[in-house]
């Protein structure tokens, strides 16, 4: 590891090496152990690994000469890179946060790096003018076969952004202004590593464990902070969250699905799915209705993707492949499951985040065989938080702020959310139980005017009225007879009619009512789970490292006091391997952190689910008073005609 260890900044040393990650630190149960969750902006320092000058010259479009041109001198690392050109991309929204940083991560991957290499420059180029073109396509096995095709021009808005002929909106600060804190180092600065943490207490959750107080540089100040305590901002930031989700019905479906009538295998049968939208997803995703063909194999891969790169996210369930291994699904059993994955897909567009991501846009929006697509696809499973770092505003402002009360919630609801979905499932059972018993009415009434039918053909057996010429009986029940007969012909038509409508209540409840209860019933899933998500993979060696530090330190500040006789190249490498373990305590530190933003996130966000409770009994409390109204309607006539016309005597 190329490393300059007498240097006081952690970040400049080997962070930018091309070397694995150390693994005996690591987490040890996830598989994440080996990825980088830092910045760009705290990799300084030009990787000596990185390939030759190559002249790219003659291969690159004019305006990336210009850019060059006007940057090249303010290009000495990474940081210059992201402050001079993904930054005021990002401003202007022609890049997501997301693609300026899987872009950063490609250039760490392949060693295009330092920019102040004019061939890594226009390869960094080349990668944003590629996901400019066609969202998700900024990689570098697209990039090298560019290279040599041609690659894309900017657009002109783009490159007259870059060249400085459109000032930057000013909305975001470069990550190496001098005013900006390092969040990590700010708010651990105030203690010391001998203060007492949570992590020392062995019933205390990792995702709960608060570890703001450790500081790794006891020389460091920590700023001053603005915002804690400030309940205005803070409530103006939680509720910029949750505008963000919105997770009604009410707006209709944005994704449709349905089963393709004809199914495909030539030994095993397999179902195919249509989904249809007109959502605009991506950057350049054209306007009109897409529609792709999936299977439920593909759907299953989707979210085992979604659920390696998105852990600390509140995913949707998939419903079950089949009941029973080896059992054939019945046509009940196929509509419920595809059922399950319309709700899967909409309450996955309905979330701010999944729904940018790339592969999502591509599952949702590429007409091709997702199966043949991910062969020759590079598909990222690395963790979204990947080549990020920590915002300085939520260490500082947010957290200190929100904190006491986010874990109180976290961990209460985590205790509770078992017995709150065991009751939201009976309730979801009753409301099954009442559509199928409005079912069994509406037969019941069937059965009412099939018997009242079969009664008025055969009354005249005891009650002959049908020839009153020829016989006294005849004659005398002519009238009465008939009239009862009429009144039941009257009831038999008030039980067809009111089957219709007790057939038409149970249609709405099964498609619609009974949906949106089993959509917050899928909320409640999915918030379970990532509970359980968060709990196994948020572990980490902060305490062990924290330990190992300390004692390194001790032990250094020994020898350098009692002057003992020891090779210099032993003490060298004494001192690396604090800053080593400090580097890795940093990356942790981050890691920790942002597991923590994106918790607070997604529980934030959740809390907009409780709206799906009071549109689910809103929707079943005016469907029972408009079916009522109509079976009172229904009643008032029938009792009308009936009541006075039915004779009572002769």
């Amino acid at each position: 590891m190329n490393s300059n260890f007498g240097s006081d900044d952690l970040f400049e040393n080997g962070w930018a090496s091309s070397e694995p990650a150390r693994q005996d630190h690591g987490f040890a149960s996830t598989a994440y152990s080996g990825s980088t969750y830092l910045t760009s902006s705290q990799l300084l320092g030009q990787n000596p690994s990185a390939s030759s000058e190559i002249d790219l010259s003659d291969k690159v479009p004019d305006s990336y000469k210009q850019i060059w041109e006007r940057l090249s001198s303010k290009l000495r690392s990474v940081t210059d890179l992201e402050s001079e050109i993904f930054l005021p991309l990002v401003d202007h929204q022609h890049l997501s946060d997301y693609q300026s940083s899987r872009i950063i991560d490609v250039l760490y991957e392949h060693t295009l790096l330092p920019p102040s290499k004019e061939s890594n420059f226009y390869q960094a180029l080349g990668l944003i003018a590629l996901e400019l073109d066609l969202a998700g396509t900024g990689d570098y096995v697209t990039l090298q076969f560019k290279l040599n095709s041609g690659l894309p021009d900017f657009p002109r808005e783009v490159t007259d952004l870059l060249l400085g002929k459109v000032e930057a909106s000013g909305v975001r600060h470069s990550t190496s202004h001098p005013a900006e804190t390092d969040p990590l180092t700010a708010n651990l600065a105030s203690t010391s590593l001998e203060d007492q943490d949570d992590w020392n207490d062995p019933n205390t959750e990792n995702m709960l464990a608060d570890h703001s107080n450790i500081s790794i540089d006891a020389d460091t100040t920590a700023p001053e902070v603005s915002h804690v305590n400030d309940f205005p901002y803070i409530t103006k930031y939680v509720t910029d969250l949750r505008e963000k989700f919105k997770p009604l019905i009410a707006g209709g479906d944005s994704v449709n699905i349905k089963e393709v009538p004809e199914k495909e295998g030539l030994v095993f049968k397999h179902i195919n799915y249509c989904i249809t939208h007109s959502l605009k997803l991506g950057m350049h995703s054209p306007a009109g209705q897409k529609k792709v063909i999936r299977r439920y194999s593909d759907f299953a891969w989707l979210l085992e993707f979604l659920l390696k790169k998105y852990p600390f996210r509140v995913i949707p369930g998939l419903p079950p492949k089949k009941f029973t291994v080896g059992a054939s699904p019945d046509s009940q059993f196929l509509q419920r499951r595809r059922r399950g994955l319309h709700r899967f897909l909409n309450q996955l567009v309905k979330h701010p985040v999944l729904v940018q991501e790339p592969i999502v846009v591509t599952f949702l929006s590429v007409p091709t065989d997702l199966a043949s697509w991910r062969k020759q696809a590079r598909v990222d499973y690395s963790l979204e938080f990947k080549g990020q770092k920590i915002e300085t505003e939520f260490v500082n402002s947010i957290w200190p702020t929100i904190s006491e009360e986010f874990l109180t919630s976290w961990k209460t609801a985590e205790a509770n959310i078992p017995r709150l979905i065991e009751t939201w499932t009976k309730l979801v059972l009753l409301v099954e139980r009442y559509e199928k018993r409005q079912q069994q009415i509406a037969f019941d009434n069937g059965k009412f005017v099939e018997m009242i039918n079969r009664f008025t053909e055969l009354d005249n057996v005891i009650y002959p009225h049908r020839n009153p010429e020829e016989k006294v009986l005849n004659s005398l029940n002519q009238d009465d007879t008939t009239t009862i007969n009429d009144s039941l012909g009257t009831i038999s038509a008030f039980f067809n009619k009111s089957s219709t409508l007790l057939i038409d209540e149970s249609y709405l409840i099964n498609t619609t009512v009974l949906e949106k209860f089993k959509n917050f019933l899928d909320y409640l899933y999915s918030l379970q789970e990532l509970f359980d998500r968060a709990k196994k993979q948020s572990v980490n060696s902060i305490p062990q490292l924290q330990k190992k530090i300390e004692d390194s330190q001790a032990k250094f500040d020994r020898l350098n006091e009692s002057g003992t006789d020891m090779k210099g190249s032993d003490i060298a490498k004494l001192k690396q391997a604090i800053i080593n373990d400090k580097q890795e305590m940093f990356q942790q530190l981050n890691k920790d952190w942002l597991i923590k933003s994106c918790c607070f996130h997604e529980f934030a966000m959740f809390q907009e689910t409780q709206f799906l409770i009071s549109e689910a009994w809103a929707d079943w409390c005016k469907g029972r008073a408009k079916f009522q109204d109509k079976f009172s309607s229904l009643y008032d006539r029938l009792s009308q005609d009936v009541v006075p016309d039915m004779p009572l005597g002769h």
